[in-house]
């Protein structure tokens, strides 16, 4: 049913030996001292038990939000800090899941959203302008991009602004620790501390999510949702299953296609500036996603990566 995934490849096998079965409602441990992993926690939600999105923009909250309400395991979306004090629905602050992204991919998208969506974000030529080719098009959008680079990885101060849209540097990361329900702390930063979010804090924050998936692969993500939402996997998430494909939605926000393999050297150079707390982050997250995968495989006797 796909492709090769990355890492992790003899895991499930090992893990098979070892994982027993407890309460579907509630947490799952197991201990592999032996092989060397820390403690594994999977979180299943209680049958009546609403969730909160914790929704980091371009991110693929979309996605999972009208993908888990078809499969009738909605989520209650906002757009703001992981510690915003306003209750959204009952426990949510214990039942709480987010979506992590590669992030030289995340400001590549986040520039795009901005400059196709709100007129204060750098660009070299008018929406309505249907002279422009393709390619000259693209041109002219990547060198709004060094523009916008530029603006954030110069001296920046809170006066400077954000062009009323992103903050790009280490959006993930202060999504995971900041304490506020005002866009100006999440899509933007209140303070300069914000800049550089404590990166063990964000990891503990991930840790103790219900749930939380990755972008880059967003269907086994989706499959680990409705898991750890109804303690089993859907058929269509099984390799090998030749029936009804699992549906997933494609959001483009009437945006043009890019990506990082367009990027030059100096572009990628300050993406990484910008990205430091989340690099970090992202593949402390990925590699406790396979493991987390890897024990789902263990405990439910199904096959979903890696086919």
């Amino acid at each position: 049913r796909r492709g090769a995934e990355t890492t992790q490849t003899n895991m499930t096998t090992a893990m098979l030996a070892v994982a027993f079965l407890l309460p579907v409602s509630g947490y799952w441990r197991e201990h592999h001292n032996e092989m060397g992993l820390e403690d594994l926690e999977l979180k299943f939600l209680p049958s009546k038990q609403e969730v909160r999105l914790v929704h980091i923009p371009k991110s693929s909250g979309t996605a999972l939000i009208r993908d888990a309400r078809k499969l009738g395991k909605p989520v209650v979306n906002h757009e703001t800090c992981a510690y915003d004090p306003q209750e959204y629905c009952k426990d949510c602050d214990e039942w709480q899941a987010t979506m992590l992204r590669e992030p030289r991919s995340h400001v590549l998208s986040m520039f795009f959203h901005c400059t196709y969506s709100h007129q204060k974000v750098p660009r070299l030529y008018t929406r309505n302008d249907t002279s422009l080719s393709d390619a000259r098009r693209k041109s002219l959008d990547y060198k709004a991009f060094d523009m916008w680079l530029e603006f954030f990885n110069s001296d920046w101060k809170l006066e400077n602004g954000y062009y009323d849209c992103y903050h790009p540097r280490n959006m993930q990361s202060r999504y995971l620790t900041c304490a506020d329900n005002r866009w100006k702390f999440s899509h933007g930063v209140g303070s300069m501390d914000m800049l550089k979010p404590d990166l063990e804090a964000a990891k503990e924050t991930l840790n103790n999510m219900f749930y939380f998936g990755i972008k880059e692969e967003y269907e086994t993500s989706l499959c680990m949702y409705v898991y750890q939402s109804t303690g089993q996997f859907p058929e269509a998430c099984e390799c090998g299953f030749e029936g009804k494909q699992l549906r997933t939605t494609e959001v483009s926000h009437s945006i043009p296609p890019h990506s990082v393999d367009d990027l030059n050297a100096k572009q990628i150079e300050q993406i990484d500036a910008l990205t430091e707390v989340d690099v970090q982050l992202y593949d402390y997250a990925t590699d406790l996603f396979w493991k987390r995968v890897a024990f789902a495989e263990a405990r439910s006797g199904k096959k979903i990566s890696q086919c």
